[in-house]
């Protein structure tokens, strides 16, 4: 299969514009930085003292990484799928001579390059230590999370008929790469299914960052982060097959 990054750009632009015109796919990287903002400023009027200061703005900053990298990743990714299933123009495009890697990349590319910019923003919202975060490091997890969860809207966005059920479809798994590692911290069966979710990996860097303590790289660690970004891929490529979709 060739790649023409003509046709990645022109899907790529498309794609954008069609987020950007979208005031619901917009408002998603919006409402990442808001709660980042808010829960900061409640947190530290909470706060007595400075000594427990990175391990609440730790728990600030990983809300606002899960919004982002779940919320954003999986429901823009599949509300803008959707859109072009329920405007019919979807078949279209698949029945050109756009192949479906090139479709698979330039769908994913845009919102993609949103919630990394937005990963890379949130530490100085949330009020962190930024001496404690090793950047690429924290790159290196967040970006891949970011992949996951747009391959699996990819997947989400292959099965909703529109932008309503893609909403309905996407919210229960949000909520549980979300919730899971959110409230790993307060219940040990929790935390044991959160280590195998990619956003627990994700969790788990931020815990250590407001510890002072360097992000775990372990074995089980880059197992969960790339096994489970391989495992959506095979997914989407499974889903968009037996949908019809691949016309070469």
């Amino acid at each position: 299969m060739t790649l023409s990054l003509h046709k990645i750009s022109a899907i790529t632009e498309m794609k954008f514009k069609a987020i950007i015109s979208n005031k619901n796919l917009i408002m998603m990287p919006i409402f990442s930085i808001a709660i980042t903002v808010v829960y900061r400023f409640l947190y530290t009027s909470l706060l007595k003292d400075n000594s427990s200061a990175d391990m609440m703005m730790g728990i600030v900053l990983n809300l606002g990484l899960m919004m982002n990298i779940v919320m954003t990743g999986m429901m823009v990714t599949s509300s803008a799928l959707a859109e072009e299933k329920e405007k019919h123009t979807l078949r279209t495009l698949m029945t050109s001579s756009v192949n479906g890697l090139e479709f698979f990349l330039g769908s994913i590319i845009p919102p993609l390059i949103m919630i990394i910019i937005v990963n890379m923003i949130l530490p100085f919202l949330s009020g962190i230590s930024l001496e404690v975060i090793n950047y690429p490091i924290y790159f290196l997890i967040t970006t891949v999370a970011s992949i996951t969860s747009c391959v699996l809207g990819m997947v989400t966005g292959i099965y909703a008929k529109n932008q309503m059920s893609a909403s309905t479809i996407s919210s229960p798994i949000t909520m549980i790469f979300v919730f899971i590692p959110t409230f790993a911290s307060l219940n040990d069966g929790i935390a044991r299914v959160s280590r195998f979710l990619y956003t627990g990996v994700v969790s788990e860097m931020i815990t250590s960052y407001s510890n002072h303590q360097e992000a775990p790289l372990n074995a089980l660690n880059m197992a969960v982060l790339f096994g489970q970004i391989i495992a959506a891929a095979i997914l989407f490529i499974v889903v968009y097959k037996r949908n019809g979709y691949e016309t070469d």
